[in-house]
């Protein structure tokens, strides 16, 4: 059986932070239940939001299945959303993602 293709964008992030979630992106996708794909624009299943950044405030308009909230450790995050914590790590994201994964799969 072919594993399910999900896409994740970032939305309000800097260049760093983006390419961070790129690049693990690339390491988390060795293998798993899901094949996760890179999207450049806010139309993708799942949304990685820096709720740290106030430009965030945009994301009305856009309908991902999912968001996942990435701030830092301290910071209150928007309820009814999964969390990724400054600075990212792979095994995190891998965790949230396969999370995420299951809610909007089922």
């Amino acid at each position: 059986m072919m594993p399910t293709q999900y896409s994740v964008a970032c939305f309000a992030m800097d260049e760093r932070d983006v390419a961070l979630i790129k690049s693990l992106m690339g390491i988390i996708n060795k293998g798993g239940n899901a094949v996760w794909t890179f999207a450049d624009t806010g139309a993708a299943d799942v949304l990685i939001v820096d709720t740290d950044n106030r430009g965030h405030k945009g994301i009305k308009d856009m309908k991902p299945k999912a968001i996942i909230a990435y701030s830092s450790p301290d910071n209150t995050l928007i309820p009814n959303t999964f969390v990724l914590t400054k600075p990212a790590r792979a095994r995190e994201l891998m965790d949230v993602l396969d999370t995420v994964r299951a809610k909007i799969g089922a």
